[in-house]
């Protein structure tokens, strides 16, 4: 077996899609995930003023993260979802046929600014292919409503409850996240070097 690592760095000039570069080719019939980092950006409870403000109340985390491969087909991830709902109330109503769909790998987040997970097993991909020079990441998460929408990147901010900023400052005491890195582990049968 071959270790095959994809690294993927985001920022506010990449968006949510990186580029990644390979140099020479590599012969690749199945991959098999056997792990993954994710790093995101988070601000310092210190960002926030001091003076008669509410206390820093944590991250916004989201719980997962998609990320779209483009050297995998499309026919081998299926992600079935529940239906969005029409707002972002606990008890919001959901609303028929809004199901997101995505054939992208969903990474389970923890909750700190940090998660590495290894020992994955029995997640393999067909590739059948060589790889050259560029594999494209797109990072996506679900909103509050259930919906899959372009994973921040950039410079976090204090935002309120709701994940905006709010015109009043008292109420921006939480910390968006936005993402930095994610590491992708694969193991592969060695086939030829070219």
């Amino acid at each position: 077996m071959v270790l095959f690592a994809i690294t993927a760095k985001f920022n506010e000039a990449t968006g949510n899609k990186a580029k990644v570069r390979i140099t020479g080719g590599i012969n690749l019939q199945k991959l098999q995930l056997v792990g993954y980092a994710v790093s995101l950006n988070g601000l310092q409870p210190s960002a926030q003023a001091t003076s008669g403000a509410t206390p820093f109340q944590g991250h916004r985390i989201p719980n997962q993260i998609v990320v779209n491969l483009d050297v995998i087909g499309t026919s081998q991830i299926h992600i079935a979802t529940s239906r969005k709902t029409d707002g972002t109330a606990i008890d919001a109503a959901p609303v028929e046929n809004t199901n997101p769909y995505s054939t992208g790998i969903p990474l389970a987040l923890g909750d700190t600014l940090k998660t590495i997970q290894f020992g994955l097993t029995g997640i393999e991909f067909d590739i059948g292919k060589t790889i050259h020079n560029e594999i494209i990441v797109e990072a996506l998460k679900y909103d509050d409503e259930g919906g899959l929408v372009n994973m921040d990147t950039g410079t976090p901010v204090l935002v309120n409850s709701a994940g905006v900023v709010d015109g009043t400052a008292a109420n921006n005491v939480f910390g968006k996240t936005t993402l930095q890195l994610i590491t992708l582990y694969f193991n592969y049968d060695f086939n030829s070097y070219f």
